[in-house]
Order: C-alpha cells, then structure tokens, then sequence
C-alpha cells in the first residue's frame, strides 16, 4: 500500500519537473528562434587607436571626425536597437498567443503536456513584454501588455473559475463547486 502512494508521489514529482523543463525549452527555443531568424542590429566599433589616442593627448581635426563619425553611427545603432527590441516584442507575444492557444486545444487529451505548454507560452509572454519594454516605445510596449493582460486573465479564468477539473474518480474525495459564473456545479478534486 505505501509503495503506491510513493510512486504516486515521484510520479507527480516526475511530472512537474518535466513541466516546468518543457515550458522552459519552449521559451528559449522561442527566443532562440527570433535571434536567429532576426538577429539585432551590429554594434559598431569605435576606431582603436583614436580611442587610445584620446585618453592620452588631444585629437587631431581628422581624428575628430573620425571619432565623430563614430559617435553618430552608434547611435544610428542604439535607435536600431530600440526598434529591434520592439519588433521582437510583438513577435514572441504572438509566438506566446500560438502556444498558449495550443496548450488550451490540447488540455484534456493530454494535461501534463498542456500544462509544459502552457508555461512555455507564459515565459514567452514574459518575454515578449521585458523586450517592449527596453524598446522604450510607449505605444507598443502598452499594446503588449494589454494582450499579455488580456490572455492571462483569460487563462486564469478558463482554468480555475469555468473549467471542471477531474470526475471525482481516483480514490480521492471530490468537492462540489459550484461555479462563479453560475452556470452549472462542477466536480473538482482536493
């Protein structure tokens, strides 16, 4: 009898490490995915001996528009990044939306695989906003958010307020629920 109950035990013990390791793959393979297919901008390289010349002498008139040349193809740069960032923002927002759709299609059939797609889905959402925010764009890191508000409250909604969880089989005693939503009791397992 009590080896049952320990198996029952590593196998959930089994079933959220794999949850969690497959959310966590999803998110870099995501992201992996976008730096690749659309890598950031290159970071220019600042003239090498000007740059030691200027810590120990005055720079020469064309040693100046040398280094000035520099100065404004950095931040040429630094505005490329900024679009970068916003543009692999709204990317992984929809690459989080796909999965978190397809977490939701698969969740009956298979709830242990589900619930490892639907954590990837959520740290690519993670994801998707930090990258609109150091895209310093108001407009678009707002309309990130908003879609990342919007879909877990959707998620948080769908999983735990609206959706019956289990039959009440399996040896454990069952709850009735009944619903926030007010449409009919539900069976859900302690």
């Amino acid at each position: 009898m009590q080896d049952r109950s320990e198996d029952r035990a590593g196998g959930r013990t089994v079933r959220t490490v794999y949850t969690f390791f497959l959310g966590t793959l999803l998110a870099l393979f995501v992201g992996l995915g976008v730096a690749t297919v659309h890598p950031g901008p290159e970071e220019p390289v600042p003239p090498r001996s000007i740059a030691l010349a200027q810590e120990t002498r005055e720079l020469t008139p064309e040693e100046q528009q040398q280094w000035v040349r520099y100065d404004r193809e950095r931040e040429a740069w630094e505005d490329e990044v900024l679009r970068h960032s916003r543009d692999v923002g709204v990317v992984t927002l929809v690459a989080s939306v796909v999965l978190l759709a397809v977490s939701l299609a698969v969740e009956r059939r298979r709830p242990v695989l589900a619930q490892g797609i639907l954590l990837g889905g959520l740290f690519t959402l993670l994801h998707s906003v930090v990258r609109s925010l150091f895209s310093q764009d108001t407009l678009a890191t707002f309309g990130v958010v908003t879609v990342a508000l919007l879909v877990v409250l959707y998620l948080g909604y769908h999983r735990f307020v609206d959706r019956p969880t289990g039959t009440g089989g399996g040896g454990e005693p069952s709850l009735v629920v009944v619903s926030d939503n007010g449409k009919h009791p539900s069976s859900r397992r302690r």
